[in-house]
């Protein structure tokens, strides 16, 4: 198996990050963009553009990508974050495809998760719905930390969080990524905390969360084509879990008339 860690020098996140792990872990240079580790069985390469719109990245020919980013956030609220990628609409203004989905990596993800939790910090730790590209057969996840200036900038906290994104990619080669159930999330809004407790408390591994903004559209129907899309694309999937209160009735019963069809069963939270 083999991993890459992909990150930014347009970034100060990404490349504090991956700065600390190629001196950490002793990584070999095999060019100014390109470093490896153990046989090459980790490779850490550095574009220098937005990795949401790293679009060739499947040919870096691995198993697995995960992305180091620097997280935004509108109020500014400081967090560290996992997520799959994908556009749930005709929206792809931050890479990807207008409704198309990346290739998603339960598993892994949601080893990261845990290792971002064990980070003795105050700042917020959750999953992010999907969101943005880049859009890819390899499966992928983006780690992130910031939601202000100061904390995309934190040297420090970079530090740890790219110890742990290392301990991921060698949680992965060693098969020690695991879970209870593969699962996707359907409901919420962009944080949601429901999720991210079962991540940790219970093992749910998910593939992608679908938010409610996402799944209502303008016209008043609820859109399923993507949350099929979701459920095709999620490999072994378990079960879908609702957080059942984000949705109005008349979504509830399509959702759920939709998971019938599919034979897929279904957790409300």
């Amino acid at each position: 198996m083999r991993i890459a860690i992909a990150c930014s020098s347009d970034d100060p996140a990404s490349s504090n990050m991956a700065g600390h792990i190629i001196r950490e872990y002793g990584l070999d240079s095999v060019s100014p963009s390109l470093f490896v580790y153990g046989k090459h069985e980790i490779v850490l390469q550095r574009i220098d553009k937005p990795l949401w719109s790293y679009e060739h990245a499947d040919s870096l020919n691995v198993d697995m990508i995960l992305f180091l980013s620097q997280h935004q956030s509108a109020e500014g609220i400081p967090a560290l974050t996992v997520h799959s990628m994908g556009n749930w609409g005709m929206e792809n203004a931050y890479g990807g495809e207008p409704q198309a989905l990346s290739a998603a990596a339960p598993g892994p993800m949601l080893s990261a998760f845990r290792l971002l939790k064990s980070i003795e910090s105050t700042v917020g730790k959750t999953y992010e719905a999907t969101h943005h590209g880049p859009c890819l057969k390899t499966p992928a996840f983006f780690m992130e930390m910031g939601g202000n200036r100061s904390t995309i900038e934190n040297k420090d906290l970079a530090a740890l969080v790219g110890s742990r994104a290392f301990e991921t990619a060698l949680e992965i080669l060693d098969g020690k990524t695991e879970y209870e159930k593969i699962a996707i999330g359907i409901g919420s809004g962009h944080y949601p905390s429901k999720f991210s407790a079962l991540a940790t408390g219970r093992g749910y591994a998910f593939s992608y969360i679908m938010p409610k903004y996402a799944i209502r559209r303008k016209d008043g129907n609820a859109d399923l084509s993507m949350l099929r899309k979701a459920i095709e694309m999620t490999k072994d999937i378990d079960i879908a879990v609702i957080e059942w209160k984000s949705l109005d009735s008349a979504t509830r019963k399509e959702v759920l008339s939709m998971l019938d069809e599919q034979g897929l069963e279904f957790e409300r939270v």
